[in-house]
């Protein structure tokens, strides 16, 4: 039992990456879980200096996935053979896992210490065998006593300080995982030393079309190191291009507002985001919002139409609840319009095809589902 006990972190990561290849593959679920389990309490029992993060992927019934986030001396930001463990799939389709620098997937990702002097991002690659409800928690935290750890929500534009045992719930759809059950740049963790700030914090994000164009305006309350944002537009949600860059504030405690004109905005339905970039090249995006030229002021706009997973409203008046009806008045899917007057509704798995009723406060619109 000492000698177990002694096993080092890093002969734990290379025994894992050892027996993974001379075991079937069928053999690796079984092999992973008992591994986690014994670098957990390795880890535990090393706790005196290493700095260990764990995170859990958990689903509303059985089944969970983790990630490990580890700082060593000798470790590189890149792939270490003898440091890091690759992702292997998990057979539950929970899978969770973290990028080095080259876009390799680590189950095991091990970092120098040194990074941990300046706000430091690991962009995390989250999979899901069905759409829903899930659940990320933190099951390990040892030794980040002069470090902060944020989870960050890209899309949501949220940043959840974690401590031990802290959860974040969230959905997937087909609308935010553009229809492929994973999605590798809604959360990034954020290492950053204690009392520094988030690079920045947005107040608001909007889209609004005009005679002239699409007119996007956003504001900030305060900013750390913010090289520029980088305003992306998208004909269907999924494949984003820049259209234009507004400079940033750079580091500031004040209040600031900015805009940019889309003076030659796509036909019909469009798609807009901010890719706020830093000085060191580390990026966040804001939430996606919505625009429908040719929509009469005050009127609903709901796309795509027919919709097959989720769909989209616009015109609602801020924080109106939204409801999706079958044609015999039973409620199927519902959200709550936010301050831009957008909601996306999530259609439930299943739903039968046909014509729904879409209702906003007084005003309601027609929504065909395939």
């Amino acid at each position: 039992m000492k000698r177990i006990v002694q096993v080092t972190f890093v002969s734990l990561v290379e025994l894992l990456g050892w027996l993974v290849r001379l075991l079937r593959r069928g053999q690796r679920r079984a092999l992973l879980g008992w591994l986690a389990a014994l670098l957990s309490g390795a880890a535990h029992a090393q706790s005196q200096s290493r700095p260990v993060l764990r995170l859990d992927l958990l689903a509303g019934g059985p089944g969970i996935d983790q990630t490990y986030v580890y700082f060593e001396a000798g470790a590189t930001t890149g792939y270490d053979a003898s440091l890091d463990a690759t992702k292997l799939p998990n057979s539950s389709g929970l899978n969770l896992a973290s990028f080095e620098v080259g876009g390799q997937q680590l189950a095991i990702n091990a970092l120098p210490p040194a990074v941990l002097s300046a706000p430091f991002p690991v962009v995390l690659f989250l999979g899901v065998p069905q759409y829903g409800p899930y659940t990320l928690q933190v099951g390990q935290l040892d030794n980040f006593s002069a470090t902060d750890v944020y989870l960050i929500d890209n899309l949501l534009n949220t940043s959840t300080l974690l401590a031990l045992n802290t959860t974040y719930a969230f959905e997937l759809t087909a609308a935010n995982t553009n229809n492929t059950y994973t999605t590798a740049d809604r959360f990034t963790l954020l290492f950053t030393p204690s009392a520094t700030p988030l690079p920045v914090t947005l107040t608001r994000f909007t889209a609004v079309a005009q005679a002239a164009g699409v007119q996007l305006a956003w504001g900030t309350a305060s900013e750390q190191h913010s090289a520029y944002f980088g305003v992306e537009r998208s004909p269907d949600g999924q494949a984003f291009g820049e259209i234009g860059r507004v400079a940033a504030a750079g580091t500031s405690t004040q209040a600031h507002a900015y805009a940019l004109l889309d003076a030659q905005p796509l036909a019909g339905v469009a798609y807009y985001r901010l890719r706020q970039v830093d000085v060191d090249g580390t990026f966040q995006y804001s939430p996606v919002r919505v625009v429908a030229r040719g929509r009469a002021p005050g009127a609903l706009s709901i796309f795509p139409s027919p919709a097959h997973a989720a769909a989209t409203l616009l015109g609602a008046a801020p924080g109106t609840p939204v409801q999706l009806f079958d044609t015999q008045g039973r409620l199927v899917a519902s959200a709550t319009a936010d301050a831009a007057g957008q909601a996306t509704l999530a259609l439930p798995p299943g739903l039968a095809a046909g014509l729904y009723v879409v209702r906003a406060g007084t005003q309601s619109a027609r929504l065909a589902v395939e």
